[in-house]
């Protein structure tokens, strides 16, 4: 038990979170409806908690085995020797999902579950102490029982206290700039809101871990020693680039934005990484003769009307136009995008900005070999 991790990621990014365990020296597996198996332990999952951009969940697996019947399904469970890490006043949650099986009844699925689990413990349970999240996947009959220990979603990294009009999730805007290719260097968000791409650039920079400034679920979790959690924060902090100096830069037509994107910044323990100015996108223009530009614009759900996209896609493509030296990012749910902005990506995939279908599209740098 628990040498099996498994990473929740959003569609469209599973690629991203493989590439990231692999540079942290894991053989990730084959993604399946978003979950991504790695052999590892108690400190590996820590890690991870704390290391990874782009994911959004961290589980260690409980228990694999096939169920295709209610009867199975709580034997499967109730020979889980749930009394070597579940206390007896544990408060267990049950959340359940179902793809292509036979037990697609997830309210049902959580009962039986619940009762494999409160039987295996000796019938009661006060569940008056920590609550620890379980998660029972069923994929194609293949019945997968985990532990969340990872609490508050990992896109939470504690830094963002007022979100703007149309907020980017911190992973989503992490995955973006692993997509365009960026790992450190030039960085401009013409369109940056409360600074998130920006941030995130910056901690990419900086080699700075994400979640070393948040609290996890695994923390009240009896099985996590206090020093494992310290010792894994220690080495993730030494790693970091104190002394980097990444040009990086947010713009934003609304100077409050602008204000808030620097309470932001502060709050991550990133002053003096990123330089947040109010600029037109009119404006667009580096110093610079390479660098990434990467940026989510309005596309009309929540700011901008048609005829005000069209003209801000247009202008967004004559600034990139004479940044030769520059590969773009940009994500949008706004259909007309490609006919607007006059050319074609070199990339584009089907992202989530949290509930919007949108597409990523990636210009590589026009002197760059397509």
């Amino acid at each position: 038990m628990f040498d099996k991790i498994y990473l929740a990621s959003a569609s469209g990014t599973e690629s991203v979170v493989k590439k990231e365990l692999t540079r942290l020296n894991y053989e990730p597996g084959g993604a399946e409806y978003g979950l991504i198996p790695v052999t590892g332990g108690i400190p590996d999952a820590v890690k991870l908690n704390m290391a990874l951009r782009t994911a959004n969940r961290v589980y260690m697996c409980v228990a694999e085995g096939m169920c295709d019947t209610f009867d199975a399904l709580y034997e499967f469970v109730r020979a889980v020797p749930f009394e070597d890490f579940l206390p007896s006043d544990a408060r267990v949650i049950v959340n359940a999902k179902s793809h292509r099986s036979a037990l697609f009844a997830l309210s049902a699925v959580q009962r039986v579950v619940k009762r494999a689990v409160c039987d295996r413990m000796g019938g009661t349970m006060s569940e008056s102490g920590t609550t620890y999240p379980l998660l029972c996947v069923l994929n194609e009959n293949r019945a997968l029982l985990m532990l969340d220990t990872t609490g508050e979603s990992l896109h939470k990294r504690g830094y963002r206290t007022y979100v703007g009009d149309a907020p980017i999730r911190e992973t989503l805007a992490a995955a973006m700039l692993l997509l365009a290719g960026y790992r450190g260097g030039v960085l401009i968000d013409p369109f940056c809101g409360s600074g998130t791409i920006p941030i995130e650039a910056a901690m990419i920079a900086t080699d700075t871990a994400p979640g070393l400034n948040r609290a996890f679920a695994f923390e009240n979790f009896g099985m996590f020693s206090a020093k494992t959690v310290r010792d894994v924060r220690e080495s993730l902090t030494a790693e970091i680039k104190i002394d980097a100096k990444p040009e990086i830069c947010g713009y934003d037509i609304d100077p409050k934005a602008c204000e808030t994107a620097l309470r932001h910044l502060s709050a991550a323990g990133l002053e003096g990484k990123v330089h947040f100015q109010r600029r037109d996108v009119k404006e667009l223009s580096s110093r610079f003769n390479f660098g990434h530009i990467v940026t989510n614009p309005p596309y009309g759900i929540r700011l901008g009307t048609d005829k005000e996209l069209k003209k801000l896609y247009r202008c967004l493509s004559e600034r990139y136009a004479a940044m030769r030296g520059f590969t773009l990012g940009v994500i949008t749910a706004y259909p007309f995008f490609e006919k607007d902005f006059g050319r074609r990506p070199d990339r584009k995939r089907k992202l989530y900005n949290s509930e919007i279908e949108s597409v990523y599209y990636i210009f590589n740098a026009p002197n760059k070999a397509r």
